[in-house]
């Protein structure tokens, strides 16, 4: 631990001075996203070593480490160099997401799957409807929502509500990886949350429609565009269509060719996140798509996907959670911690509580229905996503309620992966994980040649 905070300090500080030789009249080309890539790689790698000599998991001290460093602290990280490093996050989005997909085995799951969307549904309507009761208690004792009629206060809290029903694919997987877990506990916690985000964003929709209805078309932004169902047709299913691409792409490459299928791999997804943005295409649900294709379609296996690009999983993870941490609004989250509080612990108790009666009715095994809620308490990108999308697409009050919601996620991305490696642990599932497998008896088992330790 002390080599790793000694390397920090110097990465820290030799970043610090380079930046400052610059003299003060001088301009630069771009925004010195270079130097940002390669100082949060560093600095969260060491980050990550001094969080596992203290057994709590990597990723909250990736988080951390971009929050330090970032536009609100010590501002090492600027603005400019975190909207230059979209494209890595991007990459690093599809390949959490194509490693998802490749472990979701739907002959397997099969049997669980009325597990799995009995405590879902519960865990997702449980949170939803405490988090709407409390958001239409508290904002009427809110500042931005004075001048506001009862029902649009209502449709605040609708949105409110949705936006923080959504849990967190990203963290989960980036858990399961770092802790090598694997398990009935990891399998469901798994599945929840990639089938719960896809709801959540598709519920996001209609109350997205419900709020330009019952808003003025001068007060929410682009009020009298195109159908919003529509263009969700256009961004889902073309999404899906494109990962099925990428899968039958990377299929016949790695039959046909099986070479450095890594870094094919990362160069497909480099691609897909450089034409994504002008074809409205979300990369979670591509890499998602590619890797469900791959599992259960393609003769390829898609545990063979997940060890070739096993090696460069942890610095990708470490990359991606160092630039969400960079983005955490510090200064907006104690405007509103107070109530951003409140909300956190209304949310844990509606999928605490949801959870744990969907997995009674379904008669889940007691030791994993008493840890199944820890995995659907962490939140990431797919909430921040929304909450940005809140803050630009309404007007005025947009922004005032994005600050209400970010400052909520800020503690769920805090506090929801240490909860959840702590039941990973409690469950005994720590280390257990097989080469290229998350879960236990892969549908396509490895042969005893590909069963080597990664070095």
């Amino acid at each position: 631990m002390i080599r790793a905070a000694l390397v920090l300090a110097l990465v820290a500080g030799i970043s610090f001075a380079a930046r400052s030789f610059l003299p003060a009249d001088a301009t630069i080309t771009g925004s010195g996203a270079a130097l940002a890539f390669g100082f949060l790689l560093i600095a969260a790698m060491q980050t990550g070593h001094i969080f596992h000599d203290l057994r709590l998991p990597h990723l909250t001290g990736f988080i951390l480490c971009g929050a330090l460093f970032g536009p609100e602290v010590l501002r090492l990280i600027t603005p400019s160099m975190l909207g230059d490093l979209t494209l890595v996050k991007k990459v690093a989005v599809g390949l959490i997401a194509l490693n998802a997909g490749c472990e979701l085995n739907f002959a397997r799951l099969r049997p669980k799957i009325r597990s799995i969307g009995l405590v879902s549904i519960f865990g997702l309507l449980t949170e939803f409807v405490l988090l709407f009761g409390f958001f239409s208690f508290v904002l009427g004792r809110i500042e931005f929502t004075a001048g506001m009629t009862s029902a649009q206060r209502l449709t605040v809290a609708l949105i409110c509500s949705t936006v923080l029903s959504a849990l967190s694919p990203a963290v989960v997987m980036g858990i399961l990886k770092e802790t090598r877990a694997v398990g009935p506990l990891s399998e469901m916690c798994l599945s929840i949350v990639v089938l719960a985000d896809l709801a959540v964003v598709v519920a996001f929709s209609f109350t997205e429609s419900v709020a330009r209805a019952v808003f003025p078309p001068d007060v929410a932004a682009n009020g009298a565009g195109p159908s919003i169902f529509g263009a969700l047709a256009v961004h889902i299913f073309g999404s899906i269509a494109t990962g099925i691409a990428v899968g039958l792409v990377s299929a016949l490459y790695i039959r046909r060719v099986g070479q450095r299928i890594g870094l094919f791999v990362f160069a497909v997804l480099f691609v897909v996140a450089e034409i994504g943005g002008a074809l409205h295409l979300d990369p979670l649900l591509v890499g998602l798509s590619a890797g469900l294709f791959l599992e259960n379609i393609s003769p390829v296996s898609g545990h063979e996907v997940i060890h070739e690009t096993e090696v460069a999983a942890m610095p990708t993870f470490a990359v991606f959670f160092a630039v969400v941490g960079a983005e955490v609004h510090l200064h907006a989250f104690f405007t509103v911690a107070p109530y951003a509080a409140l909300a956190a612990l209304t949310r844990a108790t509606g999928i605490f509580a949801g959870a744990r009666f969907g997995a009674r009715v379904a008669k889940v095994d007691p030791e994993v229905a008493a840890r199944v809620p820890f995995g659907m308490f962490p939140q990431a990108g797919v909430a921040i996503g929304l909450a940005n999308l809140v803050a630009t697409s309404f007007k005025p009050w947009g922004e005032a309620a994005s600050t209400l919601i970010l400052g909520t996620i800020v503690i769920n991305e805090m506090l929801g992966p240490v909860l959840f490696r702590m039941a990973l642990a409690r469950a005994g599932e720590i280390g257990k994980k097989r080469e290229g497998s998350l879960l236990d008896l892969p549908a396509h088992a490895p042969t005893p040649e590909a069963d080597v330790e990664t070095t």
